[in-house]
């Protein structure tokens, strides 16, 4: 192996690491959760946790094979900037809210979120570097990012109300408001600043 293909495999190793110390901290995460939502009267909360763990995992075993195929370890331990930095993310957001479910989909849109940045910086390393294997690996985990997120979107609304009314709350069901919204907002032909 030359010098120039030994650094470009540990430049690559460093970053798909990076995105495997993310998904591992979320993984955890997400496996508390699968207990804690186990008996929540919401019906839409516990079966979109459980997708976001069986991604996570399939994630987790793609991304270790990665790293071997690029001469590294998946057993070295977790990134531990990327853990605290997650860590500290997940602690603030858990400060806004009691309850329970809604909190538990908020913080997991805001990690699928930050992973689905992690997943592009690693897909723009690895095209820059002309590495495929790495590319589709992350334009994968891009899209399931992506993916994620936006079903969080949609049923975050639907909970919500839910968490209010069984708070006594006379609120109404602005569900399709909300989901108008977010249809707006994620309109990428849009010009920014408008």
């Amino acid at each position: 192996m030359t010098e120039k293909t030994a650094s470009r495999n540990e430049t690559l190793t460093t970053y798909v690491g990076d995105v495997h110390a993310l998904v591992t901290h979320g993984l955890q995460a997400l496996e508390r959760q699968v207990v804690n939502l186990r008996n929540v009267s919401h019906k839409d909360a516990l079966p979109a946790v459980v997708e976001g763990q069986r991604m996570l995992e399939r994630q987790k075993a793609a991304l270790e094979a990665r790293i071997e195929s690029l001469g590294g370890s998946a057993t070295a331990p977790v990134k531990d900037a990327v853990t605290a930095v997650a860590g500290v993310a997940a602690g603030l957001i858990n400060a806004v809210r009691p309850s329970e479910t809604v909190k538990s989909l908020r913080d997991d849109a805001a990690f699928f979120s930050g992973l689905g940045i992690a997943y592009l910086l690693l897909y723009t390393t690895a095209k820059g570097l002309s590495d495929p294997d790495t590319s589709v690996l992350a334009q994968e985990g891009y899209e399931d990012a992506a993916r994620m997120v936006m079903h969080l979107d949609g049923i975050l609304p639907k909970v919500t109300i839910e968490e209010l009314r069984e708070g006594r709350l006379d609120v109404s069901d602005v569900t399709e408001q909300v989901k108008a919204m977010v249809t707006k907002a994620w309109d990428r032909a849009a010009p920014l600043g408008t």
